[in-house]
């Protein structure tokens, strides 16, 4: 951990910690209103939110950072995590190996939180069948401690085998944050030749995710779609779905359904 951070008092270092994923969390909320706007013939749903949602979703972000800002306050008081001497390779290999990393852990929890005995933590965030900006960390005190399983948890497990680098987990952690939180959007800002089904492997489309929202099954993945496709979770109408939004039909329905219709694992 860089020696400024080490200096800190625990107060200074919840401050900073807090200070991080807030802005972090407004940044990704503002630019992802800001698709919503500059983009409404790119909507996905046309379907009302529910009433009071934005508040909903405003306490869910509340317990969402609350449980950030302790776990890694934490994590770094205690140096939970091993970190190697500075260095842009370090980082590098850092944030390169946190991002397939957090995939597998991530389509891991989600499929895990659709289970009957889990499911009643996971009810929160799938309250927002029509999803917002505020609805990627809309969740509850369980599923927010499950996060943090891939947020410390895995920089830790891979810390064991090398050190890691700091600003690589800092880096990683930012982009992941404003990720989802544009993520959720409910407008398809992406360009039609990075929605097939190669370029998915790598970065999903916003329908893809959103269609998670409406449907409860399949697509748990974060991110890409390599997950779902290994594991049999994908959705095979997405793409022409896809189509429809793209070329400013949106969805007037949660149920609509495109060409194809295969379904994947069921809860």
């Amino acid at each position: 951990m860089p020696p400024a951070l080490q200096s800190l008092t625990l107060p200074e270092l919840t401050l900073l910690v807090f200070g991080f994923f807030f802005v972090c969390t407004i940044v990704g909320t503002a630019a992802g209103f800001a698709l919503e706007k500059a983009l409404p013939q790119r909507k996905i749903f046309a379907v009302p939110l529910f009433e009071g949602q934005y508040r909903f979703e405003l306490l869910g972000n509340v317990v969402f950072l609350a449980v950030l800002t302790a776990a890694f306050t934490a994590a770094l008081a205690r140096d939970v995590v091993r970190f190697g001497p500075p260095g842009a390779l370090r980082s590098a290999l850092t944030f390169a190996a946190l991002v397939p990393g957090f995939q597998v852990y991530y389509w891991c929890l989600h499929r895990v939180m659709h289970t009957r005995s889990l499911v009643r933590f996971h009810r929160w965030h799938h309250r927002s069948q029509v999803t917002t900006p505020l609805t990627g960390q809309s969740m509850s005190f369980v599923e927010a401690i499950g996060w943090m399983g891939g947020y410390i948890g895995l920089p830790w497990l891979f810390s064991q085998v090398v050190p890691i680098g700091f600003w690589g987990w800092a880096g990683y952690m930012a982009f992941n944050v404003f990720g989802n939180v544009v993520g959720h959007a409910n407008v398809e800002p992406t360009a039609r030749p990075a929605a097939t089904r190669t370029a998915t492997l790598f970065a999903n489309t916003f329908l893809f995710h959103a269609l998670h929202h409406a449907r409860w099954t399949g697509h748990y993945s974060f991110q890409a779609a390599l997950m779902d496709r290994l594991c049999g979770t994908e959705w095979d109408d997405w793409p022409a779905l896809y189509d429809r939004v793209a070329s400013g039909h949106p969805l007037d329905s949660l149920k609509a359904r495109g060409d194809r219709t295969t379904a994947p694992e069921a809860s």
